[in-house]
């Protein structure tokens, strides 16, 4: 790998880990990155000259400003946000409820967009936010049409967040087929205790699983009415992938 190519990979690997962790000083970028202090240095002071990281209180770093507004321009040239937006504000008309628009970053998922519910307070996930593999609606319904993904992201570890989270590939193998069968996934308390949410697959102009849409609140919410909101984020699913086709 060439220098300049280094150092874009290691802007990459410390802006995406401020962006999940917040805030964090020199020695932790250090330890985290596996780099010499001074090279996280150099790197930070570097990121805050062009905007993109911001000093902190107590010596620590921030995602700087300009991450929005290169944030604002991807989305924009997203066109599947612009199909998507309406039905995400309907489902949330109709339901209450937080509605998010999902799509895989690796083998994670990151929040594309969304619409806040009643209780946003309560849920973890905003947009640039990232999901585990293996937790969550719209996680669980990549993994399920998705064979390569699913055996990749077994293979090693997996964090149980909660009671809840499944974690053994026998678990995520079973749950794939349950969700394949329904056509929609049901987290139940696996991200977040007291949080229910149902997620379903968004195909595009080939056929594949390219995005996820899915609702999300109180547990006992999502679940008492969880057959209704399953046929509307069915159909809002099916709108939005015929007009991306």
């Amino acid at each position: 790998m060439g220098k300049p190519i280094k150092i874009l990979s290691n802007s990459s690997q410390l802006l995406n880990l401020l962006a999940e962790q917040g805030q964090l000083g020199i020695p932790e970028l250090s330890e985290r990155l596996e780099m010499p202090r001074a090279s996280v240095y150099r790197l930070v002071d570097a990121l805050t000259h062009v905007g993109l990281v911001s000093p902190a209180e107590d010596g620590k770093s921030s995602l700087g400003l300009e991450i929005l507004h290169l944030a604002n321009a991807a989305l924009r040239a997203l066109p599947e946000i612009e199909v998507a937006r309406p039905e995400l504000a309907q489902l949330n008309e109709a339901t209450g409820q937080t509605i998010y628009l999902c799509a895989l970053r690796g083998t994670s998922t990151v929040c594309l967009d969304w619409v806040p519910g009643r209780r946003v307070s309560l849920l973890l996930l905003g947009p640039g936010g990232l999901l585990p593999p293996h937790a969550g609606a719209t996680s669980r319904v990549f993994l399920a049409f998705n064979d390569e993904l699913r055996r990749e992201v077994t293979q090693r570890p997996l964090e149980r967040i909660t009671e809840k989270t499944l974690t053994e590939p026998s678990e995520l193998n079973a749950d794939a087929e349950n969700i394949r069968s329904a056509g929609y996934s049901v987290s139940d308390e696996d991200v977040t205790v007291g949080i229910a949410a149902l997620g379903v697959p968004v195909l595009d102009r080939t056929g594949n699983v390219a995005w996820a849409l899915s609702i999300a609140g109180l547990r006992a919410e999502i679940l008492d009415q969880r057959d209704d909101f399953a046929i509307l984020l069915k159909e809002a699913s099916a709108r939005v992938t015929q007009r991306l086709s």
